[in-house]
């Protein structure tokens, strides 16, 4: 698919899928989708029916709107896979920016790679620099050293593994990386047969460490997890990040307790847990003040 008729030959091969509540930001997350090499087949909006009109003016021919009797990023996104006509079919937030290339180098991956699920490089909207979680940021400080034995242990650092305390570590920015165990929510392309069509998400609010969750069942399924560095997409990471400090609180004690659940489900552990999230406030913190 190196050129312009490969890239059309794939066209009907792919569904997206993208959970909404009708923010402002998926008209322009579409307009990307369709302003690139490969157009998907169908686009998928999933939202709540008593949120639909908040799309009507979404105008693309590809576009179908996809009415939910349900609320929730996972139970929506179930509703769409479940609907999906093509055989890939990829999941998108509806606040994602593919690069114009980005479907087109996945397709090229999964297709070279059969029983595999494969997520891009994601950059930030703003800087454009590469992001992906935990991953060191140069030489380690005696912090540094401390905070990642709390998270996984003697083995440290690994890049794509998932810690003992539960810590989902990323990969550095270069190059494929396969066999993952985890791979981030926001952008996935994977195969119809293999997708997982469970509302696997029984907590209510917010999603946090759906991805966690999700790619454990997909791992435990068979599917092998990759990221495709040739493929990019933008992510507007600071519009996650709550400037109301009471409110990021109260998240991050419900991000707890997701994760204290997730850990129990993989037999890690939940005291190196406790140690990792108060070590990652304070690192935190001391990123804000330097």
């Amino acid at each position: 698919m190196s050129n312009s008729h490969a890239a059309e030959r794939c066209t009907p091969d792919v569904s997206v899928v993208i959970p909404t509540l009708g923010g402002e930001s998926i008209r322009e997350t579409i307009h990307e989708i369709n302003n690139g090499t490969v157009i998907p087949a169908e686009i998928l909006v999933c939202i709540p029916a008593d949120e639909a009109h908040r799309v009507e003016g979404l105008s693309a021919p590809n576009v179908r709107i996809l009415r939910t009797d349900c609320r929730g990023q996972v139970a929506q996104r179930a509703r769409g896979f479940r609907a999906a006509r093509s055989p890939l079919v990829l999941q998108l937030d509806d606040d994602i920016l593919l690069e114009r290339h980005c479907l087109e180098r996945l397709v090229e991956f999964i297709l070279a790679a059969p029983g595999t699920a494969v997520a891009p490089a994601l950059y930030d909207r703003t800087s454009g620099e590469y992001r992906s979680y935990l991953v060191p940021n140069g030489k380690l400080t005696l912090f540094d050293r401390l905070f990642y034995w709390v998270a996984n242990g003697r083995a440290g650092f690994q890049p794509g593994n998932i810690g003992l305390a539960g810590a989902n570590m990323g990969v550095p920015q270069s190059g494929d990386w396969r066999d993952l165990a985890w791979l981030p929510g926001g952008c996935v392309l994977h195969e119809r047969a293999r997708l997982v069509l469970s509302d696997f998400y029984t907590f209510g609010g917010k999603a946090f460490a759906e991805d966690l969750f999700h790619s454990t069942l997909l791992t435990g399924s068979g599917v092998a997890l990759a990221r495709c560095g040739a493929a990019t997409c933008r992510v507007d990471f600071a519009s996650s990040l709550s400037p109301d400090m009471i409110r990021y609180a109260r998240e991050y004690v419900e991000y707890w307790k997701r994760m204290k659940v997730f850990v129990r489900q993989i037999g890690g552990s939940t005291i190196r847990l406790d140690l990792f999230l108060v070590l990652n406030v304070i690192r935190l913190v001391a990123r804000k003040v330097r």
